[in-house]
């Protein structure tokens, strides 16, 4: 139950006086500009082979982390090199934590106080890192990988979890066009962000460093236009960040003569889009945790966000050292982006017209084969590199989609925000387990056999998915 009570939000009554599909529209009108917002973290990164001795050029993938470490080179801290940044987009991943955070702030208040949340955190972080960028590595560490990471996760979950609200019976396509949002980012904000920092398409040195004082000079500035951007997509997005209205059920008349108005009970109230399919079965996130179910969706979680996350990391590392051309890299990153994101919706849609079991097994059985067989384009050529470049990443879509319409569909609706944000801190640990091997093992394994290895991870995941129907909850998802 609420600690506060909950009242009329007259927002949430003018939405669900439209149409079925202007209403949902609406909605996520609200959740895909602040996914676009957050979004934003994956124009931060920084290619392994420049840290673990690739045998590949000095590129770099992260599109902001040049600017910044080049900024701070010159002007702050002279031994902050590109290496030493890796750790900020690291810190910017801690938002699985913040998203139980999430589930807690909109139960305890409403998801557009939650939003307004973590929507503020991630604009005032970015703000203050145009003063923190100009000071020392550290507070700049703090504000844009810390508070920036904390802000995101309580936004996305409650973004998310607030469109699904409005259309429960269709969660899987409303979360994969949310999640599609999200994919987009890069792909929107990286060419903004050149545009204000470098619009003369000026080159960086040989080691990935830009010098040029003109350049350089704007960086600081970068930060506050961002948050001005950040700042006026949320707040019209939080307009319509809101859960559907409430209605009072039978048994709840009966009891009102016998209750006073001002003493109402939450308990009481139901969501007009509850259904008895709904509330068969609610688990606290208590409850989960002993759930076998839960540990199948984690361990498959972990094995889809370990490959995932090797093969965004390695892809143009191995592409350069045998493609001599930064345009098709580029392009071909874009045309990946797009499908990414487009079949984050469709495997959403896959999932509610089938199962999570069938559409989870059909992209991590694809995977496995892309993976397996990328080696085969050092022989082939380019033209093989982006189509399995592009059917890796749409592989890739199907875990942002799926597994928050398996925790619902497992757990219930209820408490779906915070057991999610239990859920996705599988990708936390698949993270520690990537940098491990990054550092450790990289330099001798070769891409030949790294594919090979990685492709055992979505294999793990098919079998384990496989076998989920023998779990308690299991049957829910098949």
């Amino acid at each position: 139950m609420s600690l506060c009570r909950r009242r009329r939000d007259p927002i949430a009554d003018t939405i669900y006086t439209l149409s079925p599909f202007k209403r949902i529209c609406v909605i996520l009108f609200g959740a895909v500009s602040i996914h676009l917002t957050i979004g934003t973290y994956h124009t931060f990164g920084i290619k392994i082979s420049k840290i673990f001795s690739f045998e590949t050029k000095n590129r770099f993938s992260g599109n902001m982390l040049p600017y910044m470490a080049s900024y701070m080179r010159n002007f702050t801290d002279p031994s902050v090199r590109i290496e030493h940044m890796m750790w900020i987009p690291t810190f910017q991943g801690c938002f699985p934590f913040a998203m139980v955070i999430g589930g807690l702030t909109s139960s305890t208040f409403s998801p557009r106080v939650s939003a307004f949340i973590g929507c503020a955190l991630v604009t005032s972080s970015v703000a203050l890192s145009a003063y923190a960028i100009q000071h020392s590595f550290a507070m700049f560490f703090i504000v844009y990988g810390l508070l920036f990471g904390l802000g995101s996760g309580i936004a996305y979950v409650t973004a998310v979890s607030t469109a699904i609200n409005w259309a429960p019976d269709k969660i899987g396509v409303v979360s994969g066009i949310v999640a599609a949002g999200f994919g987009l980012s890069s792909s929107i904000f990286a060419p903004i962000q050149t545009w204000i920092v470098n619009p003369m398409n000026l080159p960086a040195t040989k080691d990935g460093y830009f010098v040029q004082p003109e350049l350089l000079h704007r960086v600081p500035s970068l930060f506050t236009k961002l948050a001005l951007i950040y700042g006026c997509m949320q707040a019209i997005a939080l307009i319509v960040v809101c859960d559907p209205p409430f209605r009072k059920s039978r048994s709840n008349e009966s009891i009102a003569n016998d209750v006073d108005e001002d003493e109402e009970d939450d308990d009481y109230e139901r969501p007009v889009f509850d259904n008895d399919e709904d509330t068969t079965l609610q688990l606290s996130p208590n409850e989960m945790l002993k759930s076998p179910t839960f540990y199948c969706l984690f361990a498959a979680l972990f094995c889809c966000s370990f490959y995932a996350n090797m093969f965004y990391n390695l892809y143009k590392t191995y592409g350069e050292s045998f493609i001599e051309d930064d345009m098709f890299m580029a392009m071909a990153f874009s045309i990946a982006s797009v499908a990414n994101a487009i079949a984050r919706i469709g495997w959403g849609y896959l999932t509610d017209r089938t199962s999570f079991q069938i559409a989870l097994s059909t992209a991590t059985c694809l995977a496995s084969v892309f993976l397996l067989t990328m080696p085969m384009t050092r022989e082939l050529g380019k033209g093989a590199f982006l189509v399995w470049l592009t059917g890796t990443f749409v592989c890739m879509g199907a875990t942002h989609a799926l597994f928050i319409t398996a925790t619902v569909k497992c757990f219930g609706n209820r408490h779906k925000a915070n057991n999610y944000g239990y859920l996705i801190l599988s990708t936390t640990a698949s993270g520690i387990l990537l940098a491990a091997i990054s550092q450790f093992y990289l330099k001798t394994i070769g891409y030949t056999y790294l594919f090979i290895i990685t492709s055992i991870f979505p294999f793990f995941a098919f079998i384990i998915i496989s076998c989920i129907q023998w779990t308690p909850q299991g049957k829910l998802v098949t």
